[in-house]
């Protein structure tokens, strides 16, 4: 009686998706592969939804309730929804950017072709962007704790599953770019010869531009997904004309600093390279303090107004930018 009590027990125990099929398949002894003979499809289809890896449709939900002889209410009763984990790919790209950068470091030291500039961009890649960023995700994803995200806000409701969903995708993105710009700075390192200063600078912008683009795009298209009340959905997407803003101007001035050096041709850690910092810091004070107030005032224009127009901080910051470009190529 007790052993019976604890088996109705364990039935009544919400069950994901995966598990309920698995569990029915067994108690009628049908393998993976009659089961996917009967629903057309294949035995990965059927070990992937036992496993949580992937869900079938509603279509095929109701197959798979009548093949057991139930309706599709009685066979989705007691389901949960499947735990959203971290996937071990963004952890092994991970090692392998740290595989690649050893590999340098031994091949270069043998062939005489390292150098301190590839070994510092290799380093905050493969450390300061791929593995922290790696594991902080993981942790989020782990805890459902969002707290140290860039524009996470407390008093706004969330899809939980969503914004984990996201951060995988995310990680998954930032594992393959860095692998592979890693790759390519070691093999420039001894293909570039005397073009390597040019070619460092255009992977450096290329990775830092990938990264900073998909991440936005990846924000932008989860909005109505991650963000549960109509309204924060509107502040959100009309906010996101500032970060881009921003964003833009930032590798406008980037670029501009790329091609005065260039045209200059200043050297790095010279005393004229130091002599930009002051233009780079009045830059960023500007942008940054437009950035911010932005933000506030989205969210108050969209409470008052339902609706968001840029403001005179706005432009006077353009311009104020614009300034700041024009007299870095003035005062060299």
């Amino acid at each position: 009686m007790c052993q019976q009590n604890e088996n109705n027990l364990g039935q009544q125990m919400p069950q994901s998706l995966g598990k309920k099929i698995k569990q029915f398949r067994e108690q009628q002894e049908v393998t993976q592969s009659k089961l996917a003979e009967e629903l057309s499809v294949t035995r990965q289809a059927v070990s992937n939804w036992e496993r949580d890896k992937t869900l079938p449709d509603v279509y095929m939900l109701q197959k798979i309730a009548a093949y057991f002889g139930m309706g599709l209410d009685h066979f989705m009763e007691g389901t949960k929804e499947a735990e959203i984990t971290m996937p071990k790919t963004p952890g092994i790209l991970a090692a392998a950017s740290g595989g690649a950068f050893l590999c340098y470091l031994a091949a270069g030291g043998f062939a005489g072709r390292l150098y301190v500039g590839t070994i510092v961009m290799m380093v905050i890649i493969c450390i300061f962007v791929q593995l922290f960023l790696h594991l902080y995700f993981s942790s989020s994803v782990k805890t459902g704790n969002f707290s140290m995200l860039a524009g996470y806000d407390n008093k706004v409701e969330y899809n939980v599953r969503e914004v984990k969903k996201v951060l995988i995708q995310m990680d998954l993105h930032i594992g393959c770019v860095s692998f592979g710009f890693v790759l390519l700075f070691g093999i420039c390192a001894f293909l570039a010869g005397s073009q390597m200063d040019g070619i460092f600078s255009i992977l450096a912008i290329a990775y830092c531009i990938d990264i900073t683009t998909a991440l936005m795009l990846y924000n932008y298209r989860s909005i109505d997904k991650t963000l549960v009340e109509e309204r924060d959905r509107k502040i959100t997407k009309a906010g996101f004309l500032s970060i881009i803003w921003f964003v833009a101007w930032v590798y406008i001035f980037i670029l501009g600093i790329f091609v005065k050096f260039n045209i200059y041709s200043i050297e790095n850690n010279s005393r004229e390279a130091l002599g930009n910092l002051g233009w780079i810091f009045l830059f960023l004070l500007v942008m940054v303090a437009e950035l911010f107030y932005e933000q506030r005032r989205v969210k108050k224009q969209i409470e008052a107004y339902g609706e968001y127009k840029p403001g005179v901080a706005f432009w006077a910051s353009t311009a104020a930018a614009c300034v700041i470009v024009a007299c870095l190529f003035l005062f060299p």
